[in-house]
């Protein structure tokens, strides 16, 4: 039987051996030909005999060391798995690299060959990657807890950190759904989303009136790319959805660009004169409206440098491209245009960005509240209340 004493004084011999315990059967204390003192179990499983390392000698007592062999070999029995088993899944575990590769090679594609994910969502996705990978990478996915991903979103700007957050909710429930994470573990869910200040900036008459001009002398070095700018500002769509119009989609007797794939799905989409007329002026090469002699459409990096030239070029500051789409919604907005027209007009499926825009421009609650208040004013003074009606936003 193993005592303390036994454990303290046992020497090698110069050759590997196990002294075995006489309280639990299977335990015992392996000394090998270095003289390195190992706490051993060995047990049966599947008919095969197998012996696994629990703990160092010098790191437990005996007394502990025996519960724990006890308990051990009763998990055993029980079907569990044994020492070696959990050793090599652990070893074997994916890491979040892992993770990582399987969602880009093989969730990525499907969900974009199913219309399910656009490529600019997974150049978004690729960004991101980026960021967390260095953090999270070699870390196994199952390990992973919730200090780990604030540690990798801590990024400046809340805009940032929200879009990290929810990147890594996405990849842990994929893990969940892989089994590789017990379900309803996700460490990204319910972190605490960073406040967004809503972006209100918007360009003047006089400013608009300088960008042009800073446009017109950058255009005939970037034809394509100040095309998509103006093409952006006549018509209020998303950049994105400019770089991605082809002539095809384009019907210049209906007035009309069908778009077969933006956020919301499939849309069709009038065309303004000048927009039309711009167009009519674009160089035809290839398939695409702005594009290179590569046959591309151009890209947003490649779009956002020229505008930024033509910002600094017109002395503007804190302008970005998405102001443009602001500048001709916050115009809609101010010309009387109602709710679900402008919700039209941004290509949203609900009318909450609409009612912002709205908002942004006036406040009809209490414009109405003071034409209603003075008319109950003059004919408690004897006066003729009329009230004079509200011009109506027609959705």
């Amino acid at each position: 039987m193993l005592t303390e004493r036994i454990v303290r004084d046992a020497k090698s011999d110069g050759k590997a051996r196990t002294i075995w315990d006489g309280e639990v059967k299977g335990l015992g204390l392996q000394i090998t030909q270095g003289g390195r003192k190992n706490y051993v179990i060995r047990y049966t499983v599947g008919g095969r005999k197998r012996q696994a390392i629990l703990a160092r000698a010098g790191e437990t007592s005996l007394r502990d060391i025996r519960k724990r062999a006890g308990e051990e070999l009763v998990r055993i029995r029980a079907g569990e798995a044994d020492p070696l088993r959990r050793k090599r899944e652990e070893v074997e575990a994916p890491t979040f690299t892992d993770l990582l590769d399987r969602f880009f090679d093989d969730h990525v594609p499907r969900r974009v060959e199913a219309g399910r994910l656009s490529e600019r969502t997974v150049q978004e996705y690729t960004k991101q990657r980026r960021y967390v990978e260095p953090v999270l990478g070699k870390l196994k996915v199952v390990d992973i807890t919730r200090q780990d991903v604030e540690k990798a979103i801590d990024r400046p700007g809340p805009t940032h950190r929200n879009r990290l957050a929810a990147f890594l909710s996405n990849l842990f429930n994929r893990a969940e759904d892989w089994e590789l994470r017990p379900q309803h573990t996700n460490p990204a869910r319910r972190i605490e989303k960073a406040k967004e200040e809503p972006r209100d900036r918007t360009l003047t008459p006089t400013e608009l009136a300088g960008l042009a001009r800073a446009l017109e002398g950058l255009s005939s070095r970037f034809p394509a790319a100040v095309g998509a700018i103006r093409f952006a500002a006549f018509t209020g769509l998303r950049i994105s959805e400019c770089m991605a119009v082809r002539w095809a989609e384009v019907d210049f007797e209906a007035g009309r660009l069908t778009m077969p794939d933006t956020k919301t799905g499939r849309r069709v989409h009038d065309l303004p004169t000048p927009a039309l007329e711009l167009l009519a002026d674009m160089p035809r090469i290839g398939e695409w409206a702005f594009t290179s002699a590569r046959n591309r459409p151009v890209t947003y990096a490649y779009v956002r440098r020229v505008f930024a030239d033509a910002v600094r070029d017109a002395g503007l500051a804190d302008v970005r491209l998405h102001d443009l789409r602001r500048t001709v919604m916050t115009a809609a907005a101010a010309a009387g245009v109602g709710t679900h027209v402008l919700r039209d007009l941004l290509g949203h499926r609900t009318t909450a960005m609409a009612d912002r825009y709205i908002r942004a421009v006036g406040n009809p609650v209490r414009d109405a509240r003071e034409q209603v208040g003075a008319a109950m004013a003059a004919m408690m003074a004897g006066e003729s209340g009329e009230v004079v009606p509200l011009r109506r936003r027609r959705g």
